[in-house]
């Protein structure tokens, strides 16, 4: 029976039952509440007419009803599927029918006219906020608050008997392939993950995040999951906004903020016009992508914090890797393996490379997926026999045993005239350049070289560059062969939910023109 994250509230709701393990607009929850949130839920989960292949989806902001829908679950054995509320209608249809879901947790907010039937083909619903006619059947929709009340907390453990092999969450991939993938997780593999994460980031009870990435999100939810183990205050920021990160830090007094590196762009220029209070923080984590070095160092000497960069995958429950407390920032590196994790650096053709030399990051663990759902073709592309996971990442290991992503994506290399470039190095040049706010290399098809490289940027508020000045800067900080071939302004680069630059949609744009 997997109660891991049950143990540890009730050991919070028992030590410290007042101390603060929410705040949202909507008031503070206690450790106490969120217990008797938790059991309500799944106490009541069992008049839903739950079957061996039933599946709860959750499609909510950064609200508490999302964690205590997803702990509530975990308690019972339902397995949870979390929208990614920002795919497309069709990705929407499709997880639903690929996961075969039938029960909902839903915020109101996302009823319009035309996404009405969608949510009334769910056997059941439960809607969150203050009831009202939303035109949805009302023999099988509930209302989050009156639902949680209204469960018997004694039958929350009971366990739900479900069909063999089905995972605790299935977490869905953004849809930049042709389908979203389904990574098929269990709940001892995020308790794990939080345990070795835990080793690098003790956060203590008086620790209070920011929660702004969203708990859709793998990264969003093991900080999350890390915080309430380890009995500290997560600060729900519904937009994934710097305006509003700034304001909850402020009035918060938050001590922690885990952000990815397009974010932090934005939010140190904003903080520079000095309408903020950052004094309280103490740690910015960063993740989801590459950390530029000069935005590592900005971050730094604004908000007069320490940058921990980390690195995981969602197919690894997720942190692979991150910087420790202990030491602070290392320029470049995401820090050390985590310790139940092992990770090696392989050649094309899968032999060990040489300490210090780049290579595939393959990571093997307790916390890799099991497999991709329902899809046996795209686990064996990724998995090997004896259990390692082929991250597609380039990078390195120093003498210390600290991870390098040396080079980024591997599908992301450019080769250029039979030349690897890491479209990375060129990054990390170009974001020390005081103009430039984002950036992105790319590869574009060219007939005789293969490939050239195209940088796509976005200049700082009120900043000026020309491609000459651009062009200039990078042949002096770079190799001949590395210096880009072209150059494109845009106002924002196109992006993920969670901030990481998509790449491919830039290079279809690039070859459609």
């Amino acid at each position: 029976m997997a109660l891991e994250f049950y143990k540890e509230l009730q050991a919070h709701a028992h030590n410290q039952p007042d101390h603060p393990a929410i705040i949202e607009a909507q008031g503070t929850i206690t450790y106490r509440q969120l217990l008797e949130r938790i059991e309500g839920f799944a106490g009541n989960l069992d008049t839903l007419g739950l079957g061996p292949q039933s599946k709860l989806a959750i499609m909510g902001l950064n609200q508490s009803e999302t964690l205590v829908a997803l702990l509530g679950a975990f308690l019972k054995g339902v397995p949870v599927i979390p929208y990614n509320y920002l795919l497309t209608a069709q990705d929407l249809v499709y997880i639903t029918q690929d996961a075969g879901i039938d029960l909902l947790m839903l915020n109101p907010a996302f009823i319009k006219e035309e996404t009405r039937p969608f949510f009334a083909q769910f056997r059941h619903r439960i809607l969150t906020g203050p009831e009202q006619d939303l035109g949805l059947p009302e023999e099988t929709t509930q209302w989050f608050d009156a639902f949680v009340k209204q469960g018997d907390r004694d039958k929350a453990t009971l366990r739900v008997q479900r069909d063999e092999g089905v995972p605790d969450v299935i977490l869905y991939t953004s849809g930049t392939t042709a389908r979203p993938k389904g990574v098929g997780l269990n709940e001892s593999q995020f308790f794990d993950n939080t345990s070795g994460v835990i080793e690098h980031l003790p956060f203590v009870p008086e620790d209070r995040a920011i929660m702004a990435l969203p708990l859709f999100h793998s990264f969003g939810n093991i900080i999350a999951l890390v915080f309430l183990r380890a009995g500290g205050t997560l600060i729900l920021i519904p937009q994934f906004q710097p305006k509003s990160i700034l304001q909850g830090i402020t009035e918060h007094k938050a001590t922690v903020l885990p952000l990815v590196p397009t974010i932090y762009s934005f939010l140190v220029q904003l903080y520079q016009r000095g309408e903020y209070d950052a004094d309280s923080l103490k740690y910015c984590i960063s993740g989801g992508a590459a950390l530029p070095h000069a935005l590592l160092a900005t971050v730094e000497k604004t908000l007069e914090c320490t940058v921990l960069e980390g690195y995981g995958l969602t197919e690894t429950s997720p942190v692979i890797a991150v910087n420790t407390m202990q030491h602070g920032s290392v320029v470049g590196s995401v820090g050390p393996v985590l310790p139940n994790v092992k990770v090696k650096i392989v050649n094309d053709d899968g032999e060990e490379m040489p300490q210090g030399e780049v290579g595939e990051i393959l990571v093997k663990a307790e916390t890799v997926m099991r497999g991709y759902w329902k899809k046996p073709e795209e686990t064996r592309k990724v998995l090997t026999e004896d259990g390692w996971l082929k991250t597609g990442d380039l990078g390195h290991l120093d003498e210390q045993g600290r991870l390098y992503i040396s080079a980024g994506r591997k599908k992301d290399l450019i080769i250029r005239a039979g030349e690897n470039i890491s479209p990375l190095a060129i990054e990390n040049v170009l974001m020390n350049h005081p103009a430039v706010a984002e950036v992105a290399a790319i590869g574009v098809p060219h007939e005789r070289l293969g490939e050239q490289v195209k940088v796509c940027l976005v200049l700082r508020e009120g900043a000026e560059a020309t491609v000459t000045d651009l062009r200039s800067y990078c042949r002096e900080k770079l190799p001949a062969f590395m210096t880009p071939d072209s150059f494109q302004f845009y106002d924002t680069l196109p992006k993920t939910a969670t901030g990481k630059v998509l790449k491919k949609q830039l290079r279809e744009e690039a070859a459609n023109k």
